[in-house]
């Protein structure tokens, strides 16, 4: 009750820039586009009729800064958070409104959330609205292939186990092309999700504020309201009402032998967590090498398979020092397993920011840094061929990527950010606008007496 109240009084204190929030989103540049399974002359899918879905994604900036036909815009796709239960498209109005200005095309989709399905159903949402906006972006003047996958908290947590398993469906397959003498990434074929494109289709990936570890947050997520029992259900497969009957088979098994022991809890945490995901990845990229130099088909060695670095989209890890949510000790705990691994990932780690300073706080005051991050990221992994030029070891890039670096106090916060000259570049590439924090749509809308009183009272 107690925690409720707090979220009232922080609703409250935030009310007038909710009230530009709300007015932004229902009157600025923005379609509402289905991106669910659809049957013809059939308005009921799958028991829900489709003005009711989550199958939506919001698409912003279509109107915005027209292209011509070979400058079509980068495309940010957002996922948003909400402890899996709360999750909505709308919570990322206020990045929208930060980027589109200045030519970037947003689209932020919708996902189901708990109890209305399990980790399972949230997970093959977003793999088919990536899979939609790399199928259809094109017809809102975006490039499908500069696309980037940005998340914050859950919608974070749940955009890391899309781009885990994409990778490891890569490793599968050419673990089957081995066998059948042949290298490809087969539509038909992959073994954890539907989807048909490849990790490698993702320019890159932003996660923010993201519990990696889902092992070590359990308690964490019992300070903050979440039950074992509520756990359980949203990750271990046996809570959702849709999806009870369409859990695979390794879930449910998970799900049933959860409630015998604690070495099993933890097995079904590990299932949907990045962190473990990306250690399974490690573990089949090896599996796959030792095929490769074992198959009587010579034709193929490991010298001819992608590094494991090279099939993961670039990678760059957010996190707040002041999170109480998620510590921002699991950020740095994943960028050394990346680091371990010898998967480079750029880091940036915001001295006393909040788990929801990037997303509402910070903006709200006029602190545009989270989004001129992403917008410089964006420049860096989907800029043409003058940047392309540009990686994370050239001398136009400040900093260096994890692999050589050390992540191991709360102080770390290192990440390639571009100089003026080469953003120049890419920004002329990409035909975007220099991002201005003097822009109107990035002015404060809130005073800062309410933030700060709401910073006291955010439950978050």
């Amino acid at each position: 009750m107690f925690r409720f109240l707090r979220l009232l009084a922080f609703v409250f204190c935030l009310l007038p820039a909710f009230v530009i929030f709300l007015y932004h989103y229902f009157a600025c540049d923005r379609i509402a586009v289905y991106y669910g399974w659809k049957k013809e002359d059939d308005a009921i899918l799958g028991g829900e009729r489709m003005w009711l879905s989550r199958h939506y994604l919001d698409v912003y900036g279509s109107r915005t800064h027209p292209m011509s036909e070979d400058k079509k815009k980068p495309v940010v796709i957002f996922l948003t958070g909400g402890a899996w239960i709360i999750g909505y498209r709308m919570w990322g109005c206020l990045l929208a409104r930060a980027l589109v200005p200045f030519g970037i095309l947003v689209i932020i989709p919708d996902y189901r959330n708990f109890p209305k399905v399990n980790i399972k159903g949230m997970v093959e949402d977003v793999d088919m609205s990536i899979q939609f906006v790399l199928d259809h972006v094109e017809q809102y003047g975006g490039d499908r292939n500069r696309v980037v996958l940005v998340g914050q908290s859950a919608g974070a947590h749940i955009g890391g186990v899309v781009v885990a398993k994409k990778v490891l469906d890569w490793i599968q397959q050419q673990q089957e092309s081995f066998q059948r003498g042949e290298r490809s990434y087969e539509e038909d074929d992959c073994r954890h999700l539907k989807s048909t494109y490849s990790p490698q289709h993702l320019c890159g990936f932003i996660t923010t504020s993201s519990p990696h570890n889902l092992v070590t947050m359990r308690s964490v997520f019992h300070r903050h309201g979440l039950s074992a029992s509520v756990q359980k259900s949203i990750f271990g497969g046996s809570g959702g009402i849709d999806d009870d009957n369409d859990l695979n088979d390794d879930t449910a098994k998970s799900a049933a032998a959860a409630t015998t022991a604690n070495d099993d809890d933890i097995d079904v945490f590990e299932a949907w967590s990045p962190y473990h995901l990306v250690k399974k990845c490690e573990m089949e990229y090896m599996s796959l090498i030792g095929e490769a130099n074992a198959s009587v088909n010579n034709k193929y060695n490991n010298e001819s398979i992608d590094q494991l670095k090279d099939i993961f989209p670039k990678l760059c890890v957010i996190h707040g020092t002041a999170d109480k949510t998620v510590p921002v000790e699991e950020a740095i705990e994943f960028l050394s397993l990346l680091s371990n691994l010898q998967i480079p990932a750029q880091s940036r780690i915001y001295p006393a920011w909040s788990h929801t300073d990037p997303i509402l706080e910070k903006p709200m005051l006029g602190n545009h840094l989270y989004h001129r991050d992403i917008y410089e990221l964006v420049c860096l992994w989907t800029g043409g061929s003058r940047s392309n030029a540009v990686s994370d070891d050239d001398n136009d890039v400040v900093g260096c990527s994890s692999e050589d670096s050390e992540h191991k106090s709360e102080n770390a916060e290192v990440i390639g950010i571009v100089h003026d000259s080469a953003k120049a570049a890419m920004e002329e590439d990409l035909n975007l606008q220099p991002f201005d924090e003097t822009h109107s749509m990035l002015r404060p809308i809130c005073p800062m007496s309410l933030v700060e009183i709401a910073r006291v009272c955010n439950p978050f």
